[in-house]
């Protein structure tokens, strides 16, 4: 295989276009629970780290998922065999591991939660996300172990009220965020025999199951910010959050009673992924300097854009297709 191509595969197992949102939640993280006070290599690692973390995930997910994607979409890079399944399973580990080195540094604490997090992180690839919410559930939670590293690389690994915030958002948010993406993969885990909620419940009923997860969500967020109403940037970061989560339900919303298709669902998350990294940054402007906040969200933005762009639809259905 040319190099090129093998970078390719490569490429498309790392997902770029969802590859900010655990670091940026663990660089919010840490400055917000900090209140800003956060030596600028922890404030690094507590973005890096996770980001190390989600790569693994994707990775593992791709290994784990082999046999099924052999069927729904021979066209991922490891059923066609432009990634051997060993090979998947070696840089896996190989990101699992420097990001232990890397949390090591941090401390002890930041350790045992980058281990908690592998161990939730495999459960979900390997078990947890064929059984109906309970694997979107644990996504919420690896985003909470996410928010309680962040925490601990800026030595703010305490309990309050903003911790507490942080933790029912996150973990609702990405329940949620992790259920609309479910239903995109409806009909192949249904004749695979998983038990997703589209694949037990159907696409409208999950639909309704991810607007009441973002109500919850929204419910832990809105005190957070109506307290820090009076900074600026973070108000208008979050209340643009809030009006892309209201477009993209909108989106999901539009299609009747039978709810959006495969096409129309990857529509809706792909605004999302967007929301996501402007929430997480919303956190972070609250006792972040904006500059520094809003240059990483524009640099993140733009990357996770261009390979929506590039690369989502080629992952989601294959080369050269728009729909499956």
């Amino acid at each position: 295989m040319k190099p090129g191509a093998k970078l390719l595969a490569h490429l498309e197992m790392m997902r770029p276009y969802t590859l900010f949102h655990s670091g940026m939640l663990g660089f919010a993280s840490a400055l917000l629970l900090s209140g800003g006070d956060v030596e600028p290599w922890r404030l690094a690692l507590a973005f890096l780290v996770p980001t190390l973390g989600w790569l693994a995930g994707l990775y593992a997910g791709d290994y784990y998922d082999r046999h099924l994607d052999a069927a729904s979409k021979p066209h991922r890079p490891v059923p066609s065999g432009r990634v051997g399944a060993r090979e998947a399973f070696g840089f896996m580990l190989g990101y699992i591991a420097v990001g232990y080195a890397l949390a090591l540094l941090l401390g002890a604490g930041a350790l045992l939660i980058a281990l908690l997090t592998t161990g939730f992180g495999i459960a979900y690839s390997k078990t947890f996300k064929r059984h109906a919410l309970l694997g979107n559930l644990d996504r919420g939670l690896l985003a909470c172990f996410t928010v309680l590293f962040g925490a601990a690389a800026a030595h703010a690994l305490g309990w309050s009220w903003g911790l507490l915030a942080l933790l029912g958002t996150f973990f609702f948010h990405d329940s949620a965020s992790n259920l609309i993406g479910a239903i995109r993969d409806a009909e192949g885990d249904r004749e695979a025999g998983y038990g997703t909620v589209p694949a037990v419940y159907g696409v409208a009923r999950s639909v309704r199951i991810s607007g009441a997860l973002t109500l919850a969500w929204l419910a832990f967020a809105m005190p957070l910010f109506v307290y820090y109403r009076e900074r600026a940037v973070p108000a208008a970061l979050f209340a643009v959050a809030v009006l892309l989560t209201g477009l993209a339900y909108f989106m999901l919303l539009a299609h009747g009673e039978g709810g959006p298709d495969r096409q129309q669902a990857l529509g809706a998350h792909k605004v999302m992924v967007a929301e996501r990294l402007v929430l997480s940054a919303a956190v972070a402007a609250i006792h972040g300097p904006a500059p520094v906040v809003l240059g990483a969200l524009a640099a993140a933005l733009a990357l996770t854009q261009t390979a929506q762009l590039l690369l989502r639809d080629r992952y989601e259905f294959g080369p050269g297709r728009t729909q499956s």
